[in-house]
């Protein structure tokens, strides 16, 4: 079955995919702290997180599944808005998610997350200024607790403020300080140069599906950015294979594959008939790899026997997430 061939316009209960989302960086409102990241403002800001937004999604709304802009939100980027330099790992990630509607219905987001160059200007002299900032007031309570140091200026950072302020308040003295450290920091871990580094920030793109269809949907994702980041451009506008995914491939009946066309190949997927196991589309092995053996095991033993399974993560408090079992 080709999806490209399936008839516009049907009902969106019977489409392939329901939503196609971006999340990333908003140059207009600029940097915004993520307070419910729980991060210490002693960490340099190239390694804090800031306050993502949805971009576009494509359609505006659908009847059955009203687009919620917040959770998605949070959902396709829980740990905000991620920085990297040159010096730091670009490869992409992917993860997924799950939304359950009050009525049960239940809608399967995936998530290709990739990092992109900065070219907004106001974004770069933001992150400059918050690393100076950052070294004046580092430098200054380092001098402070120093014994040999007879007199030192503080530098604090108003909890309000607009970026000007921020470089406005900047003195001279600490700007010579400023020049001298940096200068000096050339490579380290969490500094950032805009005269020298190449700034990146994490953007997501995300497909919202009635089913599970993993593998599908992740081969979609990478092939839409691998498409954006090459010098060879598609046969068709990127524009195109993302309507074509939305309106025109439909959802394979129960016990039929699917193949539709991705950005730079054909993609399959296959939906179990009414006799066959649930579509079980996500990898094992990358969770005998990230919980053990040991883990795995007492998991499916408490599933098995229906008790309520919690699973937290050791990372970020916005990535702690419970799953049950009834």
């Amino acid at each position: 079955m080709n999806g490209t061939a399936a008839a516009t316009g049907g009902s969106a209960s019977c489409r392939f995919a329901h939503y196609f989302v971006v999340c990333g960086v908003d140059t207009e409102t600029g940097l915004e702290p993520d307070d419910g990241a729980g991060e210490s403002f002693e960490q340099s800001p190239i390694r804090r997180s800031f306050k993502s937004k949805v971009l576009v999604h494509y359609p505006e709304n659908t009847d059955r599944i009203p687009f919620n802009k917040d959770a998605v939100n949070m959902l396709c980027l829980p740990r905000g808005l991620s920085f990297r330099t040159q010096a730091d790992s670009l490869d992409p990630q992917f993860h997924s998610f799950t939304i359950a509607s009050d009525d049960g219905t239940r809608s399967y987001g995936f998530v290709h997350t990739f990092y992109e160059e900065v070219t907004s200007p106001q974004i770069i002299t933001a992150m400059q200024t918050l690393y100076q900032m950052h070294h004046v007031e580092h430098h200054s309570s380092s001098s402070a607790s120093s014994p040999s140091s007879s007199t030192c200026s503080s530098a604090s950072t108003p909890s309000t403020s607009s970026m000007d302020s921020l470089a406005s308040s900047l003195e001279e003295s600490d700007a010579e300080s400023l020049t001298s450290g940096v200068s000096g920091c050339l490579g380290c871990v969490g500094s950032f140069d805009a005269a020298r580094d190449t700034l990146y920030v994490s953007k997501a793109l995300c497909l919202f599906t009635p089913l599970p269809f993993l593998q599908a949907s992740r081969q979609f994702l990478a092939q839409l950015h691998q498409a954006v980041t090459s010098q060879t451009a598609p046969p068709l506008p990127l524009e195109s294979y993302v309507y074509n995914i939305l309106y025109e491939v439909p959802l394979p009946p129960p016990g039929r594959s699917l193949r539709f066309h991705g950005v730079q190949g054909p993609i399959v997927c296959q939906r179990p008939g009414p006799g066959e196991l649930p579509l079980g589309d996500y990898p094992l092995g990358e969770a005998f790899s990230l919980l053990g053996v040991n883990n795995m095991v007492k998991l499916l033993t408490c599933a098995l026997l229906e008790t309520q399974v919690l699973l937290y993560s050791k990372g970020k408090p916005m990535i702690q997430f419970s799953v049950y079992f009834f």
